[in-house]
């Protein structure tokens, strides 16, 4: 494809030119528009920034302030989340639909 100085690359082109290998009129191009050329080295300088960040231990005091958050109103009593959430289960809804149309024809079948 060929690029001027009215036709630019996507962004995703340059991305990818930036992250991997790009083809010789990409490349062209990129050398001689200060736009792309200049957005090509701001990925690359995420790039490295991204790659030289180092895992850091989440303190103590806020993966306890996470948890509390997320178990904040789910009780632990197994059957009252169950009985908040049984709709939720299709394999609970099939057994019950079929219970219920045993259940009718049983008496349906004593009444007639």
């Amino acid at each position: 494809m060929n690029y001027t100085a009215s036709h630019h690359p996507t962004e995703e082109t340059l991305v990818e030119c930036a992250l991997h290998e790009a083809d010789a009129l990409l490349l062209e191009h990129i050398e001689q528009c200060a736009e792309c050329s200049e957005f090509v080295e701001d990925i690359k300088t995420v790039q490295r920034d991204i790659v030289s960040l180092e895992d850091e231990p989440v303190p103590e005091r806020i993966s306890a302030a996470i948890l509390a958050i997320s178990r904040k109103g789910r009780p632990e009593n197994y059957v009252f989340n169950f009985l908040q959430t049984w709709y939720k289960n299709p394999f609970l809804i099939g057994v019950l639909t079929v219970a219920v149309i045993l259940l009718l024809y049983v008496v349906l079948s004593l009444h007639l």
